[in-house]
């Protein structure tokens, strides 16, 4: 398994509403949690607001898994970077942003998600 300190060095790629991640944290399976970013290093995901009490910064993640034909599905270890929005008890039409860190992935993955994330940047610079 690699690891990656830091994640703001990396491209990160808008994604389409196709895209999805599952997830265990804090003993809660989290299923179709839409992301709307991706890089190597992690992604930006929409929660449910009611579930705010989960997403401390810091806390991990584990066995995500990315949700789309194109992209690897083997486990990655995670950790909550940042939290927009949301409050515990919040309404259940309210969404909150939080940003992930990838910390733990195979090696196979990592040069699978690599990959993608440079094939779709090259299709983003030649549309631009």
């Amino acid at each position: 398994m690699t690891t990656n300190a830091d994640r703001r060095d990396t491209s990160r790629i808008p994604v389409g509403t196709g895209f999805t991640i599952s997830f265990t944290l804090k003993g809660h399976l989290f299923r179709g949690i839409r992301i709307t970013n991706l890089s190597v290093g992690g992604c930006f995901a929409l929660v449910e607001g009611r579930h705010a009490h989960c997403f401390m910064r810091g806390a991990a993640l584990e066995d995500l898994a990315l949700h789309h034909p194109d992209l690897p599905r083997d486990p990655i270890i995670a950790t909550v970077a940042f939290v927009l929005g949301g409050r515990p008890g919040g309404d259940v039409t309210d969404m909150m942003g939080v940003g992930l860190n990838f910390l733990c992935m195979e090696g196979s993955t990592r040069q699978a998600l690599e990959a993608w994330v440079g094939a779709a940047s090259a299709a983003q610079q030649m549309q631009a």
